[in-house]
């Protein structure tokens, strides 16, 4: 940061023009402030709040040298060439103005983005004039004061301090005591996943920046099923939902795009390209609101969704990194339902819940639900509706109530979570009522009347990112004996082994006519012994490993082990082909492109 601090009798300024749509809301109309300090100051690319906190520090020292304790903030770009992105120069100056204002000096702080008028008068005094550059400093704490209460399932507040765990509620008072009661868990072990995610070539990319994954054959495989599932569930709700795509950048120049991203603060990625400043999306919001604003909607379209796959990015802190659970790209399967009133916003609410929650119930698993909340208000006037999602909650609920005074967009925030291996309560799902991104983008419907409304979105992450629905797979998996993938997602269901070469052409025709039937199935060709390959398809997690030999030619019959229970048994063909039809009924279905030889892959 640059500030140039001068000593003045007076500044005068008056804003004229925007110079940007991600300029700040000002009058305009001529402001003069008397014998202050005025703080011409460029915030550059690498300041952030601990900077502001240095800024203050310093300009303090000066008030105290020159008896003087008002200050004027003045976004000036002129002294710098390396300036930090609107979203973050608006958060930063912000910064300086509460950091300063809780130290008790007068501050006034000209608006940003706007061309102005500007005239002051520097004292005549060595002091009047400095040039000072600010480095990083120490970073402030803000604490915000939330309240925490548990809701119980008959729709009573109790404050989380007083309420008492029945034994059956050990999961929900993880979430209590992570969350609210400020309760740390002891020094977590490496996770086991870890080590099954890897199996599948699934880890880190250690030549781009922290926090990327990458997938290999196996996990692309895996990364695409569950997108394909996702997609299935979205497109299984009783609204139309329309599937977009689109970029994964947008200017900060943007009003709608920069008071949005504001709310994210320092954890965006931001990218220069000719002369904008373009933050690289965290979800499908910027693009499906840009996108929605040019549709002409009618009261006769509402409620339907939008949504998309969208690659994301957030710059996590590195300490808090977690291969598949915190990254810093991810993709977000993102739902948003339009809907004409809160009323409505409210049923939908309730339908996305029973999904969300029968969804991890599939997977073995229950929810554990955090109800973030803007206001009490809203709970007491909307008590029904809370009832309601009580109904299908399988414990308790945990109410934060964030305080006044801070720029909301919605209403209610519910995240999903699940208590991990290591007994670490993790969010998964989401839903969130949002009233101000519509009128913010300017997507507006006509109602019944012909009037112009704004509609109410719901923000809806179903089963998660895509990487966190994977990271909840395998975390399941850590318990099991024989952990193995789902059936429907395993990348190779079948492995036919022939017990010697004489076998191989009829053991390839089993295989392939298990594709034929959309059956992933593969052929272990190699110059091994039954004994090696069998051992080699375990470790690898193939769900049937069937052997081919003259006793299976003689019966029809395969000789087939299965992973999950461990039994071999004899089964024909057709019986094996039903049996997985069944097991995989209701899942998506698709080939992997591998060859069928095992012998004609490279390692990985």
């Amino acid at each position: 940061m640059k500030i140039l601090q001068l000593h003045v009798d007076f500044i005068e300024y008056e804003p004229v023009q925007k110079e940007m749509g991600a300029a700040e809301e000002a009058e305009k109309k001529k402001v003069r402030i008397e014998n202050c300090l005025l703080l011409l100051t460029s915030v550059e690319e690498d300041d952030d709040e601990s900077t502001a906190n240095r800024a203050i520090e310093e300009v303090e020292k000066s008030l105290e040298s020159l008896k003087v304790n008002q200050i004027v903030i003045y976004p000036y770009a002129h002294l710098s060439n390396r300036l930090a992105n609107p979203v973050a120069s608006i958060s930063i100056l912000k910064e300086m103005e509460r950091i300063a204002v809780e130290r008790g000096i007068k501050v006034h702080r000209a608006p940003f983005g706007w061309t102005k008028k500007l005239s002051f008068s520097v004292k005549g005094h060595p002091l009047a004039e400095q040039l000072k550059e600010i480095g990083k400093g120490k970073v402030v704490e803000k604490r915000i004061e939330k309240k925490y209460f548990v809701l119980t399932k008959d729709g009573k507040l109790v404050e989380v301090e007083k309420y008492r765990f029945g034994e059956e509620e050990k999961e929900f008072r993880v979430l209590v005591e992570q969350e609210a009661l400020g309760v740390k868990g002891k020094e977590n072990p490496e996770p086991k996943y870890l080590k099954f995610m890897k199996k599948f070539g699934i880890e880190w990319e250690e030549m781009s920046d922290l926090g990327h994954m990458r997938y290999g054959p196996l996990g692309s495989f895996i990364l695409d099923m569950l997108g394909e599932y996702v997609s299935k569930v979205v497109s299984s709700l009783p609204f139309p939902v329309y599937f977009v795509r689109g970029t994964n950048m947008f200017n900060l120049k943007e009003k709608a795009i920069a008071e949005h991203a504001s709310l994210f603060g320092q954890r965006m990625y931001v990218v220069n390209s000719e002369n904008r400043q373009l933050t690289l999306r965290y979800a499908a919001c910027f693009q499906q609101f840009s996108m929605i604003k040019d549709w002409q909607l009618s009261y006769k379209n509402l409620p339907f969704g939008a949504f998309e796959i969208a690659d994301s990015y957030r710059f996590e802190q590195s300490g808090e990194l977690l291969l598949g659970f915190r990254v810093r790209k991810l993709l977000m399967p993102d739902l948003h339902v339009f809907c004409k009133d809160l009323e409505e916003a409210k049923r939908e609410v309730i339908r996305l819940h029973e999904v969300i929650h029968s969804e991890i119930e599939k997977l073995g698993r229950k929810y554990v639900s955090l109800y973030n909340l803007t206001s009490l208000e809203f709970f007491e006037k909307n008590k029904d509706f809370f009832i309601k999602l009580m109904e299908r909650e399988n414990f308790p609920a945990l109410i934060c109530v964030y305080p006044p005074g801070i720029n909301y967009y919605w209403l209610l925030n519910i995240e999903y979570h699940i208590i991990d291996d290591l007994g670490r309560a993790r969010e998964i799902g989401t839903v969130q009522i949002d009233f101000g991104n519509a009128e913010r983008f300017g997507i507006s419907y006509i109602d019944e009347n012909g009037k112009k409304k704004y509609p109410i979105i719901l923000h809806s992450a179903i089963l998660g990112s895509l990487e966190r629905f994977m990271y909840v797979i395998f975390d399941n998996l850590v318990k099991e004996e024989n952990p193995a993938l789902p059936l429907w997602l395993s990348p190779i269901q079948v492995r036919v082994i022939p017990v010697s070469v004489k076998y191989l052409e009829e053991a390839k025709k089993i295989a392939l006519r298990l594709r034929e039937k959309m059956i992933r199935a593969d052929l272990d060709d190699r110059k091994d012994t039954v004994e090696k390959k069998v051992r080699d398809a375990e470790t690898s997690w193939i769900n049937y490993i069937v052997v081919v030999g003259e006793k299976e030619i003689r019966s029809g019959k395969l000789t087939v082990r299965e992973r999950s229970t461990g039994k071999i048994r004899e089964v024909s063909e057709e019986e094996l082909v039903t049996e997985i039809e069944e097991k995989t009924r209701g899942f998506p279905k698709k080939m992997i492109n591998l060859p069928l030889e095992v012998s004609k892959r490279p390692g990985f």
